[in-house]
């Protein structure tokens, strides 16, 4: 078997299409008071182009081959910082930075192998940002925007629509990229909601374990799937026609306020720990 090169190893694609790079641009809607917090610059190609209409950005590099010239390049408001966005504490580095800019906004080609790992970097920073704009693989990419009846729709789905209105912008062919990647790619926009759209945060995470339940085994009925968390049959039943639901009914057909009112009258009884 070959040995993997850096690139691989590390996701890297570097965007090359400077149409693609506009529309991107336009997306963020880059102002001079913005504070940008870029993931992957890779070779710079949006980044210096983003600083010239935003207030600061700094340019998150994993890769340290391409910081030396990410930094002889960088203009007065570009910040390159080295390290791994995983591994990061984003939040005091931003309220460090952000002194005389108004907004917080993220963007980045993403590095595939990570994108859903970098969802929750995003989540954690939800009450910092006003958007971002990020590239995915298309079918991550189609799973984030995802509604109810589709079979994309995902707990991941409605986490990120509690917080974010979510919407996929554009796809983008391999070409765009170099070395091209094996998919098509797809440009999604966050922007952060003003409070929740089906839930309170404070419930998040045991919510959000709900959902990954709910949805363990996607043929399966909703009841099928909690039974198999350990709730019993019958309080899953009081609690499915507590909101109106047959018993064939499956996670991936409900509204997310419907399966929230299902957890919160399941939430007592013996199954999620």
């Amino acid at each position: 078997m070959a040995k993997k090169t850096r690139r691989q190893l590390l996701g890297q694609h570097f965007l090359h299409d400077k149409n693609i790079i506009k529309k991107i641009i336009k997306a963020s809607q880059p102002e001079k008071t913005d504070l940008f917090i870029e993931i992957g610059p890779g070779t710079g190609a949006l980044t210096f182009l983003l600083a010239e209409k935003a207030g600061l950005v700094i340019a998150i590099e994993k890769d340290p081959a391409l910081i030396p010239d990410l930094e002889a390049r960088a203009a007065a408001n570009v910040e390159i910082i080295a390290g791994d966005i995983l591994k990061l504490d984003l939040v005091p580095l931003i309220e460090e930075k952000r002194s005389g800019l108004s907004s917080v906004k993220m963007t980045g080609n993403l590095p595939y192998h990570i994108s859903t790992q970098i969802l929750f970097v995003l989540l954690d920073l939800k009450n910092s940002l006003k958007q971002a704009v990020f590239l995915f693989q298309k079918e991550v990419a189609q799973r984030l925007v995802a509604q109810e009846g589709t079979k994309k729709y995902s707990p991941l789905s409605i986490l990120l629509q509690n917080y974010f209105e979510t919407e996929l912008l554009f796809l983008i062919k391999p070409g765009a990229f170099s070395p091209p990647p094996a998919v098509d790619s797809a440009c999604v926009k966050f922007i952060r909601r003003h409070g929740t759209a089906f839930f309170p945060e404070e419930e998040e995470k045991k919510l959000f374990k709900f959902l990954q339940i709910s949805f363990a085994h996607r043929r399966q009925t909703l009841k099928k799937n909690l039974e198999r968390a350990g709730y019993r049959s019958q309080d899953i039943l009081r609690a499915m026609n507590k909101v109106l639901l047959e018993s064939k009914t499956r996670a991936e057909e409900l509204a997310p306020q419907t399966l929230y009112q299902v957890f919160l009258e399941l939430r007592n009884r013996p199954g999620l720990e």
